[in-house]
């Protein structure tokens, strides 16, 4: 599991919360992204005039450009735009769109050399708002909402680290020195690297994409823009969406009363953050999940006074109990299901770990839990181990998936065996009655198999996960 701020620096998620600062993870990238338009009424005193300094930012380029008389970094005045076009994502600030481990990409190299080409042609062409630069998501290449994000850290990087050393002094944080343009700040510190504190204020979301373009296409902030953009361009949506960003930024630069309009409509835009309290993207889930478990303990050594090999069974089948109970009798459908949602495997895989490592954890048994390991045959959704041997697997399918029976028949005994496996376990959340019918089936099958000798077949458990009126109401 992601190792969390709170969890690292020994403070309570509260805490965090009431100093307004985004309880991120060290381990795993959140998929949020300092949005630019959201500095202007940020109230922490730390970053009054912050977004005024990020697009004055750009204002260099305007002085810059002029003096460029060839495109190569021999050239100074080159050489310093493509300086000032290198953006290094800062580490432990638990934001961006790394898919595995924080590992951002920020901006340098080819890309840094791409964008001081594009400062050059926008001045060039007579564009000397420095306000342009915030758009770069609508009309360049491999630039989205995250890298926008990278830019403001690095460019406001001195007002983010002094917002992180008053609240860590405010919270009597364990810190160690680090410097900022000459300046020494006690900040916290992970592998030897600052912990940077984002306001919550400041945040937007970043929808899930596939590669650099998707990221600039659906999740860039300025979606009202691109409509509009659209309309000028003399396109509908859907022949808009099919334009490559080269496309667009010819359909902008080539006439400039677009571009203005564009501009002009950026400057009156209103920016929301993201709503932490509903956190319809499970930012926090993790928090509101070890609470519901701290107050329904589980005594998983019981299963471990003997080392053999079925303890770790009953271990898993006893979290797996549990996990049924607090979805069907302690209402964790609710969390879930909330605003409509309708959660997908990947979420119910990610609701069961969460649970699993909280229990584990709790107990201090000694058992991996390790989520969707490929043993070469596909990916399984769990393996429970405590050493070599041991080995339980489990497989989460939601009823209506249309394997459902495939995956109890053939995929669960196919994990099984590549893993070396002595038990499996197959859990089927039942997210409506109209799939009861494929439920069962499955039972039917199994016991079909047991007549016919079949040995060590998995055990099934249906998680009711089907919203339920209330007490009051039933």
């Amino acid at each position: 599991m992601a190792l969390s701020y709170s969890e690292y620096l020994h403070v309570s998620h509260e805490a965090l919360l009431a100093k307004g600062v985004f309880d991120g993870s060290l381990d795993e990238d959140s998929l949020l992204h300092v949005d630019p338009l959201l500095l202007k009424k940020c109230s922490m005193a730390e970053f009054e005039g912050a977004y005024d300094e990020f697009i004055d930012y750009f204002n260099r380029f305007i002085d810059l450009v002029p003096l460029v008389k060839v495109h190569k970094m021999s050239d100074r005045a080159y050489r310093a735009i493509y300086n000032n076009f290198v953006f290094n994502e800062r580490a432990n600030t638990g934001l961006g769109y790394s898919l595995h481990g924080t590992h951002g990409r920020g901006i340098s190299g080819t890309l840094s050399i791409q964008l001081s080409e594009s400062a050059i042609e926008i001045i060039n062409a007579g564009f000397k708002n420095p306000k342009i630069f915030a758009l770069l998501p609508l009309f360049e290449d491999k630039i989205g909402a995250d890298r926008i994000s990278d830019m403001a850290i690095a460019i406001l990087i001195r007002r983010f680290a002094l917002y992180t050393q008053r609240v860590s002094k405010e919270l009597g944080l364990n810190v160690k020195g680090f410097r900022y343009k000459g300046e020494q700040l006690g900040l916290p510190a992970y592998a030897e690297r600052p912990i940077i504190f984002v306001p919550m204020s400041i945040l937007n979301d970043l929808p899930r994409a596939l590669d650099y373009d998707d990221i600039g296409r659906v999740c860039d902030y300025n979606e009202s823009l691109k409509q509009r953009l659209a309309e000028l361009i003399g396109l509908n949506w859907q022949e808009y969406q099919s334009f490559h960003k080269p496309q667009i930024k010819e359909a902008l630069f080539g006439n400039p009363a677009y571009l203005n309009e564009i501009l002009a409509r950026y400057s009156k835009l209103e920016a929301v953050s993201y709503d932490f309290n509903a956190d319809t993207k499970d930012k926090y889930l993790h928090f509101r999940l070890n609470d519901l478990v701290s107050n329904r303990p589980l005594d998983l050594l019981q299963f471990l006074q003997q080392d053999n090999p079925q303890s770790v069974y009953q271990v898993t089948l006893a979290i797996l109990d549990q996990f049924k109970k607090l979805v069907e009798d302690n209402y964790m459908w609710r969390i879930f299901s909330r605003k409509g949602r309708n959660p997908d495997e990947t979420d119910w895989q990610y609701y069961l770990l969460t649970i699993a490592d909280t229990y584990i954890k709790a107990a201090k048994v000694d058992i991996d839990v390790n989520r969707e390991s490929n043993p070469g045959v596909g990916a399984l959704d769990f393996k429970f181990s405590r050493g070599a041997k041991g080995k339980t697997v489990v497989e989460i399918k939601r009823s209506g998936n249309q394997d459902l029976l495939h995956g109890y028949v053939t995929q669960l005994p196919t994990y099984m065996r590549a893993e070396a496996a002595e038990y499996g376990l197959f859990m089927i959340i039942r997210e409506d009655e109209k799939y009861d019918a494929a439920i069962q089936n499955v039972f039917e099958r199994k016991a079909q198999m047991e007549k016919e000798g079949a040995l060590n077949l998995p055990e099934i458990l249906v998680v009711d996960a089907c919203p339920k009126a209330s007490a009051s109401k039933s």
